[in-house]
């Protein structure tokens, strides 16, 4: 059953920042390829956490299991089209010199982690850094910027005041479930569109894409039935191309919790084998991603009781007038320095487009 629909959009926004100038948690956002933008209002500002999985609302995950989700309640939901020719927010790109000295920490980085890979001691492990910008835009406005330039991402702006403020633009699915259906994608391997007018895929963005896929066949497998894995196929986000894997079938809905903490962290966002990635990252990327390759989305809504949760890529956390811009890249056996760190300069320009 679709939310109860608004007026019309512009009484949505005005509707929203009412409601956030009060201080009240909420969330907009429009799915991959709809029109509809969706408005969840909590209205308490306490903060409800996710426990199994069952509960009801919109939910926010952080990237490792150090927190509970963050669940914002739908109290009162509401709908509107978005209309790009009939709702334009002017494009306001942020030109960036970053610093010689970030870059080469960054290319040590990658260089370390090459060495670990060598090794044997990882497959592959994800890297990624934050770049911090100043804006005078608001989050109504950056929101309304990505749902013109990017309407394929899943678009988001999500506001807790005891948690903080996120916008972000996200190409990734995580899981899908409408009843005993599920789906998930594996989403790795990334080609600039400036580089490469028609994609041509080498060794090391195929190999990422292999790893992804086969992690989650065999995450998956024990709790799934009817397993279909597609062809790999390419996908355009604007500036970017990935290859893409769609991983398909039944599970018992009460068993959620279990399959996302299965799931979560894939390696798209950590790496292979999982844990020894992990350790790398909270030994040597040295700062706190919090939600930043977390995921988002609905829980249990709809009269049909679905869920859609996204990897929380292509996203800045919002604080004053700044906004923390968070971008990263796979890290494999065939990866180099200097493409490592230009792949993060392309991903950042994502939002640098909109903030």
């Amino acid at each position: 059953m679709p939310y109860p629909k608004s007026n019309s959009f512009k009484h949505l926004i005005e509707e929203a920042a009412i409601h956030f100038k009060n201080k009240l948690p909420g969330v907009l956002f429009k799915n991959p390829g709809e029109n509809s933008v969706q408005a969840v209002f909590q209205h308490d500002a306490r903060i409800h956490e996710v426990t199994n999985f069952t509960e009801r609302g919109f939910v926010f995950g952080p990237f490792l299991k150090d927190s509970l989700p963050i669940l914002i309640r739908p109290d009162s939901e509401v709908s509107a089209v978005f209309k790009a020719a009939e709702n334009k927010i002017d494009p306001k790109e942020i030109a960036v010199k970053e610093l010689s000295s970030e870059e080469n920490r960054y290319k040590k980085l990658v260089e370390k982690a090459i060495e670990q890979i060598k090794l044997g001691t990882l497959k592959k492990v994800v890297l990624s850094r934050k770049l911090e910008v100043t804006t005078t835009s608001t989050p109504l406005e950056i929101f309304q910027r990505m749902l013109q330039r990017y309407p394929q991402a899943f678009c988001y702006y999500w506001f807790h005041p005891k948690v903080g403020t996120w916008v972000g633009a996200t190409p990734e699915i995580l899981w899908s479930q409408r009843g005993k259906e599920f789906a998930t994608v594996a989403l790795a391997g990334t080609l600039q569109k400036s580089q490469f007018p028609t994609p041509g895929w080498g060794a090391k963005e195929k190999e990422e894409q292999r790893l992804v896929t086969s992690y989650i066949k065999t995450a998956l497998s024990a709790h799934v039935e009817k397993m279909q894995i597609s062809d790999v196929e390419t996908i355009d986000t604007g500036n970017l191309y990935h290859l893409k894997t769609t991983i398909s079938g039944q599970y018992d809905p009460g068993n959620t919790k279990t399959l996302l903490h299965s799931l979560h962290p894939t390696p798209a966002v950590c790496g292979m084998p999982l844990e020894a990635a992990r350790l790398f990252l909270l030994a040597h990327e040295n700062y706190s991603r919090g939600y930043y390759t977390g995921y988002l989305g609905e829980l249990n809504m709809g009269t049909e009781t679905y869920t859609r949760l996204f990897v929380n890529l292509r996203c800045m956390e919002l604080k004053e007038q700044k906004a923390i811009i968070y971008v990263g890249g796979g890290i494999t056996e065939d990866s180099h320095p200097d493409r490592e760190w230009e792949e993060t300069v392309a991903k950042s320009k994502t939002m640098l487009q909109v903030v």
